[in-house]
């Protein structure tokens, strides 16, 4: 049974009202969609050669062995998340794409990155059309 919690009011699936008072929260048992044990799960979306990254690819991670990924314009809200993983054994282009600005974490840098062999980034839509970008392998 999946429950919502508004206020100090639990509603069921069928929007009946199961409690009001106090809620006492003792774990935490799926992400804010309702999915159960979710949260520890990253879904795959498996690429072998160029590819440009599309709005469904939020929260996922793409694994590449070639080609390397462009951030593309217009794609993204603020919040979403993408991680990369450089499934190869050569670099690949992490590509800022037309009217984008991709940042790297903790520099001032800006443009294309080089994410190294077996590398993992992640890049987070911080406003329209910027991203910042981190990881290990991340030049």
């Amino acid at each position: 049974m999946a429950i919502k919690i508004s206020g100090s009011t639990i509603i069921d699936d069928s929007r009946n009202i199961v409690s009001a008072g106090i809620v006492t929260a003792t774990s935490f048992v799926g992400d804010l969609t309702g999915n159960a044990d979710s949260s520890s799960t990253i879904p795959q979306n498996s690429q072998t050669s160029s590819y440009t990254l599309i709005a469904s690819d939020a929260g996922k991670h793409i694994s590449i062995t070639t080609g390397g990924v462009t951030i593309p314009a217009s794609v993204f809200s603020v919040g979403d998340v993408v991680s990369i993983f450089n499934n190869s054994g050569s670099n690949q282009t992490i590509t800022q794409g037309s009217s984008t600005t991709v940042r790297q974490a903790g520099t001032s840098n800006t443009g294309n990155r080089t994410l190294g062999q077996f590398g993992l980034a992640t890049i987070l839509c911080v406003a329209s059309n910027t991203f910042v970008v981190s990881g290990a392998g991340l030049s």
